[in-house]
């Protein structure tokens, strides 16, 4: 799986950017808007063209998910703590894709199965958040257990680093900062990723 993750703030001609990583094939974007309002991220939403709405992943805002054609759900650590599998069941018997995120290989073996997948990190160095640095040995190996949500490689991830995030077993990786830091060459940063996922993921 090769995911991107939206920048965490407002950016000129966003939308446009996103239909044109969608154009080239990404497979899923997962929209992170902390400070956004409902009101704006739905005019961000709009501005996407109606046949990728099932591609994106809401972070937030997830009540506006099924007016605008959505069916993928991200749940933050501190939010999926706070749910019961009540809630977990009801969501995805509606025919939802449930996403989460760990930073310990103990909370993967904790994660409840109605999870799609989970992203782990930071793997390598963060490109976006200054100080958030991986802890990871070399030679680590994430310990992917049968039955469990996929794992995605998230922190630092650029073309560089894909096939060493792939030889750590992880199930795919997920781009923020490679692809945001320098918007306008985006979409170039995001087909040399596109590229060495596929040659990673050739040779796994």
């Amino acid at each position: 799986m090769l995911i991107a993750i939206s920048s965490p703030t407002p950016l000129a001609d966003e939308a446009t950017i996103i239909n044109a990583l969608f154009d080239e094939g990404l497979e899923t974007l997962h929209l992170r808007k902390p400070d956004l309002e409902a009101d704006e991220m739905k005019k961000l939403i709009e501005h996407v063209k109606p046949q990728f709405h099932h591609r994106i992943a809401l972070h937030q805002h997830h009540e506006m998910a099924g007016d605008l054609g959505i069916n993928r759900l991200h749940f933050t650590e501190g939010k999926r703590k706070e749910m019961n599998v009540g809630e977990l069941a009801r969501l995805k018997g509606s025919d939802n894709m449930l996403s989460t995120s760990i930073h310990r290989t103990e909370s993967y073996r904790n994660l409840s199965s109605y999870f799609d997948y989970a992203f782990f990190g930071p793997v390598f160095n963060s490109i976006s958040k200054q100080g958030y640095v991986s802890t990871l040995s070399d030679g680590f190996v994430f310990p992917v257990r049968l039955n469990l949500p996929k794992v995605i490689a998230l922190g630092g991830i650029d073309a560089s680093n894909i096939q060493r995030a792939r030889d750590m077993k992880f199930d795919g990786v997920a781009v923020l900062g490679a692809i945001w830091k320098k918007p306008d060459e985006g979409i170039a940063q995001f087909k040399l990723i596109q590229k060495a996922w596929k040659q990673a993921d050739r040779q796994f």
